[in-house]
């Protein structure tokens, strides 16, 4: 990829690792269950019902998280193949859903500069350095 390869990066530490967000998603599915039995036998579930939106919308950011790494990925992968088109798509997606994610805008750069479209290049990579991101030495 030249001088400036794609920059690679883990989930955040500061994320939630997969299994805590599994852990989690299933402590709302048993509170769910519970709820659920509940509300079918005519009980009054408006605690565990509060409290299962509670869980799903604390997750909610961490499971677009992962969602955006996904993508960001995918689009290492496909820039590993000269897919550099197919690479943008997934770059771009990961942005929308995480636009703080400085190595995709980095890695979009990357692509953007291959593609041959050095202005728009130099203002995504303006925007990595924005948001942190600082090339491997």
């Amino acid at each position: 990829m030249g001088k400036e390869g794609l920059g690679r990066v883990a989930v955040q530490k500061k994320a939630l690792r997969i299994e805590e967000l599994g852990d989690r998603v299933n402590t709302a599915v048993a509170l769910y269950k519970v709820a659920q039995k509940k509300f079918e036998a005519g009980e009054d579930s408006q605690r565990e019902w509060e409290n299962i939106i509670k869980v799903l919308r604390a997750e909610i950011e961490h499971v677009r998280r992962f969602i955006a790494v996904a993508h960001h990925n995918l689009g290492v992968i496909y820039a590993g193949r000269h897919a550099f088109t197919k690479a943008q798509e997934y770059f771009e997606q990961a942005i929308a859903i995480d636009p703080d994610y400085a190595v995709a805008y980095h890695n979009l750069a990357v692509i953007y500069k291959n593609l041959g479209d050095l202005n728009r290049a130099r203002k995504l990579a303006e925007k990595a350095k924005e948001l942190g991101y600082t090339p491997p030495h």
